[in-house]
């Protein structure tokens, strides 16, 4: 339930304000409403959803400021991320991550929407390769946080800065 709610709220099949109600989740998750209410649970845990009790759950709403801490504070552990897993990864994973900060590249040169989330991911996956259970746990629903709030506009994003980020990346993966 958790992953099927997750993907439509990042998606925006459920966008963001819109309400949930249970028995329509219910309904379309095809499940009973205790499933639904913890899947609700977590994502409030991620950000992703409000709930005003006796009032509301809906869908987070967007918002340049948090969105803005966030994504600082996911900076930071990518860096951690970048140290703590690089020297973790075999090589196939390695070749594997390269091949994806190429793809990613390619996004952003282009200026794809997909590409600041896809280049996040990357680095979610040196977070992974760490072997710390605790910084996945804490880099996950944030990085999901991040890609949720950030911008939807193709003039929001300093593109050069973006393939910096990748270039660097991939050199250090590549060294």
């Amino acid at each position: 339930m958790f992953e099927k709610m997750l993907a439509a709220i990042v998606d925006g099949t459920l966008e963001p304000g819109e309400r949930l109600n249970d028995d329509q989740l219910v309904k379309w998750l095809g499940v009973s409403r205790t499933p639904v209410r913890e899947a609700i649970a977590q994502l409030q845990t991620y950000g992703l959803v409000d709930i005003e009790a006796n009032r509301f759950t809906r869908v987070a709403a967007r918002d340049d400021i948090v969105y803005a801490e966030a994504a600082q504070f996911l900076a930071g552990l990518h860096t951690l991320a970048r140290e703590w897993g690089s020297g973790n990864l075999d090589a196939a994973t390695r070749r594997t991550l390269l091949g994806s900060i190429a793809s990613v590249k390619t996004q952003l040169k282009a200026h794809d929407l997909d590409g600041p989330g896809a280049l996040l991911d990357v680095q979610g996956e040196l977070a992974k390769a760490s072997g710390n259970a605790l910084f996945v746990g804490t880099e996950e629903p944030l990085r999901i946080r991040v890609n949720f709030l950030r911008p939807r506009e193709v003039d929001s994003y300093d593109w050069d800065a973006l393939l910096a980020v990748a270039n660097e990346l991939a050199e250090g993966l590549a060294g």
